[in-house]
């Protein structure tokens, strides 16, 4: 593995990396620094936590020119608390530059007129924002002059899916002249996203690197058995259970977040809460207060996995199983941080059986539990299940499902739609059935599975 000295950079940034006990660059950034520093534009996926910000950070401040007074590089991020990391990490970079740098972090909650008014008067060399606010300075304002910018970052790219925060971003791109060094990071790019990167990336290096597992070793990754209808009730025999130093519920909305943490709230449990409808104010108060080890739980939505550094996560809880298997991984990456050991709980019903094999085709290997006796035990319900009999079902279906000798135009797919909810509907009935398998000892592969009484 190289080391960071082998890049040659400024003495100043060996001089923070130091402070910073950084020695060895991890492989993100053994990959993309040397490129970033030659200028080239890059797509970069990478799994949360595997040093993507001080993979584009240091090539950044290798290459700004301090003498110059304006924009010299653009860093869009899809939230504050992103982009207040940015900042906080582009500072500790900086601290021991004897040259002023100048690093502007705009954002939603900051007084409007007082950044008109600075930015009138001088150019950041780096600008760190947000959709919104970037809009509001670069576009209304026309206040920040990002023309110059010889270097645009997107963070998190995965995050910016909205039709409507696309065209925000491709406004504020067309006022960067020339043709800029582009650096997208994220752990995925779908394939909408990188349609639309494709416009600005013409001759752009792809990296992409994989990791070994799904996640850390250290995270003990539990499948928790409910049904649906029975998931609040399962969740607070977990909690009362389990014994965490702290643990984070993620729950897929606000008004998830709103309505779990009451719940919690009435069974005496002291919650904190994070979405990304509170107001700034009220969000920096309540990160202070966990911080301070002041709630057990924290009920947020998945704005608090991404962003938000939470020291002391000992367990995961997904209530919600998140609707991208990306996020999964974020989540879960909140907890067994420094070396330390985690535990990652998810509540999964019957019609989540797709969902866990996709992680299982990951790399995941969870146990499959449930709780018994108000005991956490081990179940055979998943993992027993006999191979081909899904495909069974999905033969079956397909055979009895004829096509008429007439057919109108698009009845093809209203056929397939069709298929599709049968096989649903039969998928969860027989999964029911497989919890009583050791008692029956009935072989599920055999015979005319649409025709059996359940």
């Amino acid at each position: 593995m190289n080391e960071f000295k082998d890049y040659h950079l400024k003495p100043y940034l060996y001089k923070a990396l130091n402070f910073i006990h950084f020695k060895n660059p991890t492989p993100v950034q053994e990959m993309v620094i040397p490129s970033a520093l030659c200028g080239e534009s890059l797509m970069v996926e990478s799994a949360t936590g595997s040093g993507k910000t001080h993979a584009f950070l240091i090539p950044i401040l290798q290459n700004i020119d301090e003498e110059k007074k304006d924009v010299q590089v653009v860093i869009v991020s899809p939230t504050r608390e992103l982009a207040t990391q940015l900042y906080k990490v582009c500072i500790e970079l900086t601290q021991f530059s004897e040259k002023e740098i100048e690093v502007a972090k705009v954002i939603g909650g900051m007084d409007r007129e007082v950044e008109i008014k600075k930015y009138e008067k001088k150019q950041p060399h780096i600008v760190i924002g947000t959709i919104g606010r970037l809009m509001d300075l670069v576009i209304d304002a026309n206040v920040l002059k990002i023309h110059n910018a010889q270097t645009v970052v997107i963070d998190e790219a995965d995050m910016i899916f909205e039709e409507k925060e696309l065209i925000e971003v491709d406004k504020i791109m067309a006022k960067v002249q020339g043709k800029p060094q582009f650096l997208i990071f994220s752990a995925t790019i779908p394939k909408g996203l990188r349609h639309f990167l494709n416009k600005y990336l013409e001759n752009v290096k792809t990296i992409v690197i994989k990791e070994k597992n799904l996640t850390t070793a250290n995270i003990e990754h539990l499948m928790l058995q409910c049904k649906a209808k029975d998931k609040e009730k399962v969740l607070l025999q977990l909690l009362h259970i389990i014994h965490p130093f702290l643990a984070i519920v993620f729950v897929n909305t606000k008004e998830q977040v709103e309505k779990i943490a009451m719940l919690l709230s009435k069974e005496g449990f002291k919650i904190g809460k994070l979405h990304g409808a509170m107001e700034d104010r009220i969000r920096k108060q309540m990160l202070k207060r966990i911080n301070a080890l002041e709630y057990q739980y924290i009920v947020a939505s998945d704005i608090a996995a991404r962003g938000i550094d939470i020291k002391g996560v000992s367990h995961i809880i997904n209530f919600d199983l998140p609707n991208d298997i990306e996020f999964y991984i974020h989540r879960t990456g909140r907890t067994a941080r420094y070396n330390n050991t985690g535990y990652a709980y998810s509540l999964y019903a019957y019609e989540d059986d797709d969902y866990i094999k996709n992680l299982q085709n990951k790399g995941l290997k969870p146990k499959f539990v449930k709780i018994q006796n108000n005991e956490i035990v081990e179940t055979n319900f998943f993992v027993k299940k006999e191979k081909g009999f899904i495909k069974t079902i999905e033969n079956q279906v397909h055979s009895s499902t004829k096509m008429p000798k007439k057919v109108k135009p698009g009845y093809r797919k209203k056929r397939l739609e069709e298929i599709n909810k049968k096989i649903k509907k039969i998928k969860i009935k027989w999964i029911k059935l497989f919890t009583i398998k050791e008692k029956l000892k009935i072989d599920l592969t055999k015979g005319n599975v649409l025709n059996r009484n359940i």
